[in-house]
């Protein structure tokens, strides 16, 4: 049985939506499907923030640098 390639998945960086890019206190790492892909959705997802110790909507934003 051969394996599925990864070639239909991307990796994407998670932030608390209510905060910017530099001064994001947790983040999620997360796999965007091929269908997400192709029709260029942002992901959204509501997620635990253990530093504010509740839920919040966690959005898709660039990887950092050293990470690609």
């Amino acid at each position: 049985m051969a394996s599925k390639s990864k070639k239909g998945k991307q990796i994407v960086y998670l932030i608390p939506e209510s905060e910017s890019r530099k001064s994001f206190t947790y983040h999620y790492m997360a796999y965007k499907t091929s269908s997400m892909i192709s029709e260029r959705k942002k992901l959204r997802v509501k997620k635990f923030n253990p530093v504010k110790n509740q839920y919040e909507w966690f959005i898709e934003s660039k990887l950092p640098p050293h990470t690609r």
